[in-house]
């Protein structure tokens, strides 16, 4: 397993590598289109999607690739199920920032099998990161592996989140998250958070919408940093459309969820 793991992520590497040579070569375009759900469409991530495609045939002749902008929702879910294997990406996460010229933008890629994550690989070339992770193999930021903060408790915790309109429904209550940690603030949410989460810059960050080629990645770089992730009702990522992510520092990521869902701690005890 070691060895495949190690060939499939030099295959994101590389992959990662030629996608950031386009962004080198292609400024942001100057007009792009608006999706059925109100989110933006360039034609860079039609031609990074394209580029990830070629690269990945030739690293991995016979690999299915599952991008946001080519492909079905029903092809996702089976990935996501487990019923098939193959690769997951996301061309550009955060579109809105790349066609305004902000660095904030990455592409995301992970190889899922039998629905679990084995390899990512996260990179934002104008913020000069480059984020993977392999199971078992430990999480590395820029060449340097990372790690979760050690905080154990909420009285400690600086904690991200995205979003406004989307927590106002029942029964996922932020502010009794956000009133009982150090630090709470607000955040653009995406893979930023999801790499400040594995490095220890932040210990914990919600966002209450995304699909699996948002989330997927990043889960497994803060699993293999010693943390924890999850849909925002404790299950697993991407098992129900725009389930949300939780990623945190292992020692907090219960109690985060016991306060989103409003559990006492009687009902808190028949969970576990």
């Amino acid at each position: 397993m070691t060895a495949e793991l190690d060939r499939l992520l030099v295959a994101a590497q590389r992959t990662a590598d030629a996608v950031d040579a386009i962004h080198a070569e292609t400024p942001p375009p100057l007009q792009v289109d608006t999706k059925d759900d109100g989110s933006l469409l360039s034609q860079m991530d039609l031609a990074v999607e394209d580029a990830v495609h070629l690269v990945l045939a030739q690293e991995v002749p016979g690999s299915i690739v599952l991008g946001e902008e080519r492909s079905a929702t029903g092809d996702v879910a089976d990935l996501v199920a487990g019923r098939i294997d193959g690769w997951i990406l996301d061309p550009i996460d955060h579109t809105r920032h790349y066609v305004r010229g902000d660095a904030e933008f990455g592409m995301l890629l992970g190889f899922v099998r039998e629905g679990e994550v084995l390899v990512s690989c996260i990179s934002a070339p104008r913020l000069g990161l480059r984020a993977w992770a392999s199971a078992g193999g430990g999480a590395f930021l820029n060449g340097t592996q990372v790690r979760c903060a050690p905080v154990t408790g909420l009285a400690e915790a600086e904690i991200a989140f995205a979003g406004f309109r989307e927590w106002g429904g029942a029964p996922r209550d932020l502010t009794a998250v956000l009133r009982r940690c150090a630090y709470p603030h607000g955040t653009r949410g995406g893979f930023l958070q999801q790499v400040r989460v594995a490095s220890g810059a932040v210990d914990a960050a919600l966002e209450p919408w995304g699909a699996p080629w948002d989330h997927l990645p990043g889960a497994l770089l803060v699993a293999e940093a010693g943390g924890r992730a999850s849909a925002l009702d404790g299950g697993p990522i991407g098992s129900t459309p725009d389930s949300g992510l939780l990623v945190s520092a292992a020692g907090i990521h219960d109690v985060i969820l016991d306060l989103l869902h409003g559990r006492s701690d009687e009902e808190r005890r028949t969970l576990t």
